[in-house]
Order: C-alpha cells, then structure tokens, then sequence
C-alpha cells in the first residue's frame, strides 16, 4: 500500500471513548545531522496513539477499522484522481496527443490542471539568489547586505538553503558531477601508475579519481551521477564512500539503463515490467555498497515491454522498497515525461529529476529545460561543455587550447572553420571572466583583513560555461577525473552571472547561430 505524504487521520472507536490518531507522512532528510551511514533513509512510519489500556481484542479491532478506513480513502482518492478533468474541455493527458502535449508545455498555459488535485503548483524559471552565495546582481547575496554576521563563513557550502525553483529533492549548491568516464580507457584511464608523457596528456587513474572525489564531496559539491552501465565507476565509489571522511552524507544517483544496449552488452534478453526496474536499482546498491540511493534515474528506453505504466510503476516499487528516495529520467519526451509525472502523481510520488545534454555552444534543450520547470521537474545538465568547445579553451588563433601536441600536424580537437564561426561567443566569455573577477575582487575588498570568505577570484572561461547552465535554470553535471577539474568546479560557487551577463551570452549564441 502507497500513501499520499503528509496525509492524517483520526479514528473514533464506536466501542470506546479511545482516540487512535494515524499519521502516515513521507519522511524528511536532514542534511546537517551526521548519519552512522554514508547515505541514510529513514523509513516511511506508522505512529499509532497510546494504546497500552486497550484489550487485545480492542488492538485487533483498533488495526482492522484502520486498515478499512485508509483502504477506503485510497480507493476513494484514486478514483477522484482518476476521473478528475479540467474545467474546460481540455482532454485528460494520456489521451492527448505528443504534439498537443509540446505545445501545451510551450505555452504559457498553467499545466496543474492536467495532474491531480494535489499538483504542486508550478513556480518560476529563474532560480532566486542564494544566501549563501555571492551576489552577482544588485541585491539577495550575503555580501551585500549587513544580515550575516560571520564573514569566515565557508558562503558555498550549500547543504540545506533552499530554492524557489526546486523540488523536494535538494542539490546543494545546484551542481555536481559524473562518473561517466571513470575506467573508461578511450577517456584517458589508466590502471596502473602513471608516466609523466601520461599525464601531461592528461590521463587519469584511480588515485586521481579518489581525490577529485574527496574534494568535492569535502567542499561543498555532494551529488554524484553514476550508472549501472559503468562497473567500475560504481566499484569505485563503493570505495570512495567508506574510505573517504564526507563534508555531508553523499548525493548518490544511479542510472537504469537502456534495456536494449543492456540486452547487446550482456548478451541475454531485453529486461522487461517493472521487476527489471526494481532488480536493477537493488543491484545498483549491492555494487556501490549503500544502503539506499538518493536518485534512481529511469533511461528513456524508446520502447520498453511492459510499456509506460510498468515503468511508472517500478520506479514506485524502487521508492517504497527503499532503494532509492526519489526517482528520474533521462531523455524522455516531453510527452513521455508529462505522462510518467501524472501517473506518479497518482501514487503520491513524483519525477524528481530529468537529465539531458545542454551548453552553452549546444543549446536545442532549451525549450526542455522550460518544459521542466512547468512539470515541477528539476533539470539536469550533461555534456554541460560540450565535449570541451564550450569552455572557450579551443579558439581560431589557439585551436590546441595550449595542450600538448600530438605530433605534427596537429590541429586541435576542432577545425578551424567551427572555432570561427564561435569567435563572438569566446570573445564575450573571456570579457565576462574578467568582469566576474572584477566584480568579485571589489566586494571582497570590503572585507577587513582576514575576514573575507574564500571564493575563487580566478573564474575560467569553463567556469563561465558551467554557471551559465546553472543560470538558466538547470543542475549541471560535470565529468570530473582529477583534481584540476575538480577546482574548476569548486570555483564556479558562491558567485552567479547577472541577468545581464546571461543576456550578453545569449546574443553572442545567436550571431554564432547557436
């Protein structure tokens, strides 16, 4: 049996004066507490009022009336739902077509009604400031007004400030990074100790990746992404998460993946209903070594056997089994998502999250990223910089990025023809580096000897491109394989780009056509 969170009841036995109240809520996540386990759930609770004068016979009858009443009212609950329309002729969402739902999403219209009745109500794209940030604008950051007492502060550790874009599931710090290269040896893997020719070409081995790990889970940036696909990403962080000390309890999400690609790479057939989901999330917490995930991602499958309601409804079971607390996706539709989220909603779950490639050079999910938020949907960002043409690192007059040479003839990852038509745009970013590190500069000055928090004062044209996804509203992951990228990250906290900034890149896109 699921129950809708929060929901309580009282129940007055004919029989007796005694009072039984019921409270079946869904639990809530401290993420201050420190946990004896390195990622913790609590379970979902049934607390019954003092019943120690009750007879036997009165306990029996006590739990039989309540397992009636809380039947009835599920049942009651779901045929509302079920039968609940808007109030104009608008049909019901699993009998609209794909293309009447991407037009739905991309008006302006108020799509709560297409859920039920107990639809949060859909907020704003714009993420408000954080107060535990540095301010980019003219006002909602610590450093511009006199509320915060502790200038020492660490402002970028985000552990619980919350945001008004978001949904329960909270991504401190709104960032975080995948394990999408880890073992992969055409990225750069090696198993062994590194040589020096290695590393200057920059490969990576498991040390490196232990302590990127470290880093960033000990300053601030506690969501990892990681996939069932990947073997020796998830064995690594079975290591990570019980050898390494954490600032907080780790944000661990793992990946369902394409039941077709599984089907080719393990040679048996195409995993099928919503066991197959379920099995896969449980061994997903075998192999990382946890009791629980944080995030089960659901990869779009195309076609899956069983359909979407055994898909919906495995990822319910993977919730209540407690194997994971909240639940994804990864690049479905947008009618697919809008209907996953429904019948979730009916249930007294949601989609949490839904991944897929956005940057600042690649920006055709823009529209996706909108769709979300209307959904109550967080977003979440790969490939945030696109391979690397992103980062403004390979331009037409240094189409190496500075990177050692691979022999002569050696152009750079990208012709020169696709680094000019980007002129424009790595032309603004590098102007917007050293306007944010200006901007940076002078509020820290503020600060007496000593007293100023350390945020970076060194922003990169990458770190431009990382907080430009944060600024259009999205979680961006990014690949991290070493210390060195893992500073790039931590450097993109606790400063934001102005609306104006946002602006200025978003016509530099559009001359480049991106």
């Amino acid at each position: 049996m699921r129950a809708s969170s929060l929901i309580s009841s009282a129940v007055v036995l004919s029989t007796s004066t005694v009072v039984v109240g019921l409270s079946l809520h869904r639990p809530s996540i401290s993420h201050t507490n420190s946990l004896t386990s390195p990622i913790l759930r609590s379970n979902t609770a049934l607390r019954l009022g003092d019943r120690d004068d009750i007879s036997d016979y009165g306990k029996q009858r006590t739990n039989s009336e309540l397992d009636s009443l809380i039947s009835k009212r599920d049942a009651i609950k779901k045929n509302i739902v079920a039968n609940t329309k808007p109030d104009d002729d608008t049909p019901p969402i699993d009998e609209m077509s794909d293309d009447d739902i991407a037009k739905m999403l991309s008006d302006e219209a108020d799509v709560d009604k297409l859920f039920s009745k107990d639809y949060v109500p859909t907020f704003d794209t714009k993420r408000g400031p954080s107060r535990t940030g540095l301010s980019s604008g003219e006002s909602g950051g610590v450093l511009d007004g006199e509320e915060e007492d502790d200038p020492e502060r660490a402002l970028f550790v985000d552990w619980t400030e919350d945001y008004d874009d978001e949904n329960e599931f909270h991504i401190p710090n709104r960032i975080g990074f995948t394990t999408a290269e880890w073992g992969d040896k055409k990225k750069g893997f090696v198993a062994g100790k590194l040589k020096k020719n290695e590393r200057k070409a920059g490969k990576f081995n498991k040390s490196d990746l232990k302590k990127a790990y470290e880093k960033l889970q000990q300053n601030g940036v506690s969501f990892v992404e990681t996939s069932e696909s990947s073997s020796f990403a998830e064995a690594f962080l079975n290591k990570f998460i019980n050898e390494i000390e954490h600032g907080d309890r780790p944000l661990v999400a793992s990946t369902f993946a394409n039941p077709w690609k599984h089907a080719i790479k393990t040679k048996s057939l195409p995993r099928r209903g919503s066991k197959a989901v379920i099995d896969a999330a449980e061994a997903c917490c075998d192999r990382m070594g946890v009791s629980s995930m944080s995030l089960f991602q659901v990869k779009n499958p195309y076609f899956y056997i069983g359909g979407t309601s055994a898909l919906a409804e495995g990822m319910l079971d993977v919730i209540s089994d407690d194997h994971s607390r909240y639940v994804g996706c990864i690049n479905m539709s947008t009618s697919k998502l809008a209907k996953l989220q429904r019948q979730l909603r009916a249930q007294g779950e949601f989609v949490a999250t839904d991944q897929f490639d956005f940057s600042l050079t690649n920006r055709k999910s823009l529209a996706m990223i909108e769709a979300c938020k209307k959904m109550n949907i967080t977003p979440v960002c790969t490939n945030v910089l696109d391979g690397g043409l992103a980062s403004g690192k390979y331009t037409s007059v240094n189409p190496t990025g500075g990177e050692v040479s691979k022999g002569e003839g050696d152009t750079g990852p990208y012709s020169v023809r696709t680094l000019e038509k980007l002129d424009t745009l790595f032309k603004v970013q590098d102007s917007l580096r050293e306007k944010v590190n200006s901007r940076i500069g002078d509020k820290l000055s503020k600060f007496d000897a000593g007293k100023a928090p350390k945020i970076n004062r060194e922003i990169t044209t990458t770190q431009i491109a990382i907080n430009y996804v944060k600024a259009k509203g999205a979680v961006p992951l990014v690949p991290v394989n070493n210390v060195k990228m893992a500073n790039e990250v931590l450097g993109c906290l606790g400063w934001d780009l102005t609306e104006e900034e946002v602006l200025e890149l978003d016509k530099a896109c559009k001359t480049c056509g991106v």
